[in-house]
């Protein structure tokens, strides 16, 4: 029996989450009377961003019997921990919707301190410190307790008072199996809503190199009039989802989550919004990332539509164009696909910075967005409009230095 999953944000200090995951397991262990080699918690060490999650990180979801969130900033921001806290809060609801209880199984921990503007509103009614698991703890959080060697001894009392609420908890709440998911993208976060939808008009802000990602794409029912193979296609534009079957969620989706962990602020847009997107983005020194369906060259309507605008309203701008192995169709009409994609964009195809093509699969699109994005994020720096408007009157005098030597005392 899995007594608890632990949930953190990959990438923050995960030799020192790994270490905690061993404590706190031998502590279970020994509070519920197992031999020491019994398997007692699950933490995910293998998943990277925006893949199919491992069978054996679905199951653990659905048949762990508690949830340990580790509390940071970083972790209310990443989509996969929001996929985790809701997979079990789910299951923990349908519970405690029959029994009537507080089971008090899902556990929000402060890996460090966070302050209540930095806590995602989820997390906020359920009590993450008690008194018996330490002052120290909730003045410095786990992270601490672990890393300062006078600490050694409130370390040890927290993970034993921990161990036992754990143990306790799940011994008296019987909770049920859930059903495992077969794949990462059929889960919301609960902290991301509609991290991916296109957002319109309405969010737009003012911010510098906020990111605009636009998916140049058609719906399937659109896109069953130039080719036959659609599986890749949903009901919307913004479901394409170009690697399929390594990668099966939206690229749009993928984008997000990289952008995420590379702290950059983006919004999602449909290709009919994209004028008015090029026009902000110009205004306020952003970027406009365009994600490109090679066939829809085959639509002159869209040919013109990217094509259309003054170089007045024309924002730094990069393409990302994929190219799948796994999608015979596309390999086969790529000469042509490629050839009229680098028509349609112009002078912008030759900037071996901002303009890529042919990539072949998810792992290296991932490695082709950050680059674009630091790319991108160089060219506003370089050619950006300052913004800032000074107060006052503005002096025309040069610069004078006083000193005590201009004192004719």
């Amino acid at each position: 029996m899995l007594y608890f999953f632990l949930s953190y944000a990959r990438g923050e200090e995960d030799e020192l989450v790994q270490r905690f995951f061993q404590d706190l397991s031998k502590e279970v262990r020994l509070r519920a009377g197992l031999p020491g080699d019994a398997v007692v918690g699950f933490v995910d060490r293998s998943i990277q961003v925006g893949e199919r999650w491992p069978r054996q990180l679905s199951e653990a979801l659905s048949s762990c019997r508690s949830f340990l969130a580790l509390m940071s900033p970083r972790y209310f921001k990443s989509p996969a921990c929001g996929q985790e806290w809701q997979a079990f809060a789910d299951r923990t609801h349908r519970y405690e919707s029959v029994t009537k209880a507080d089971s008090s199984l899902l556990k929000p921990l402060m890996w460090v301190p966070t302050v209540p503007s930095k806590m995602h509103p989820v997390a906020e009614p359920i009590q993450y410190f008690s008194d018996a698991l330490g002052d120290t703890y909730r003045q410095l959080g786990i992270r601490q307790l672990m890393r300062l060697q006078r600490l050694r001894d409130d370390y040890r009392a927290f993970t034993f008072e921990l161990a036992e609420q754990i143990v306790n908890s799940v011994e008296t709440h019987r909770l049920a199996e859930g059903v495992a998911a077969a794949d990462f993208a059929t889960l919301p976060s609960a902290f991301h809503r509609n991290l991916w939808e296109s957002d319109g008009d309405s969010s737009l802000d003012d911010r510098p190199l906020t990111t605009h990602l636009v998916v140049v794409a058609l719906p399937r029912v659109d896109m069953g009039t130039v080719r036959t193979a659609l599986d890749v296609y949903g009901d919307r534009a913004i479901d394409w989802a170009p690697y399929r079957p390594p990668l099966l969620s939206p690229l749009v989706e993928y984008a997000c989550r990289i952008a995420e962990t590379h702290s950059v602020n983006v919004r999602v847009a449909s290709l009919d919004e994209l004028s008015i997107r090029a026009a902000h983005a110009h205004a306020h020194n952003q970027i406009i990332v365009l994600l490109v369906d090679a066939w829809v060259t085959r639509f002159d309507e869209i040919q013109r539509a990217l094509t259309s605008g003054g170089n007045d309203r024309v924002p730094i701008t990069a393409v990302l164009i994929p190219k799948s192995r796994d999608d015979p169709e596309t390999r086969q009409q790529w000469p042509d696909l490629s050839m009229a994609c680098r028509g349609m964009f112009g002078k912008l195809a030759n900037d071996d910075e901002l303009y890529r093509s042919a990539i072949p699969t998810h792992v290296a699109f991932g490695h082709a967005l950050p680059d674009v994005l630091e790319a991108a994020r160089n060219r506003v720096h370089s050619v950006g409009t300052v913004k800032r408007v000074l107060e006052g009157p503005v002096s025309t005098e040069h610069a004078r230095v006083d000193g005590p030597w201009m004192n004719p005392s």
